[in-house]
């Protein structure tokens, strides 16, 4: 393609290698997620404990059970604030 010889030059610097998370939403994207997905992991600890799965298994089933319920509540509550 052709350029034109009276074109000036761009007076503004484009910056084009700041990574796309260096911005700060998607820091507090992780963080709330994380909490989010922290918390439910020790109710859910806390339920299995006191129903009486007192073993490594069950524990371990009520934490995991805790953590994906805290991720997917995590995720819905931060879209739906996010959105505008």
């Amino acid at each position: 393609m052709p350029q034109s010889k009276n074109r000036h030059p761009h007076k503004h610097i484009q910056h084009h290698d700041t990574p796309a998370t260096a911005h700060p939403k998607h820091k507090k994207t992780n963080q709330s997620i994380i909490i989010g997905v922290l918390f439910f992991a020790l109710i859910g600890l806390g339920i299995s404990y006191f129903t009486g799965a007192s073993s490594v298994t069950g524990l371990l089933t009520g934490l995991l059970i805790g953590g994906i319920v805290g991720y997917i509540f995590a995720w819905q509550v931060n879209k739906s604030l996010t959105k505008k």
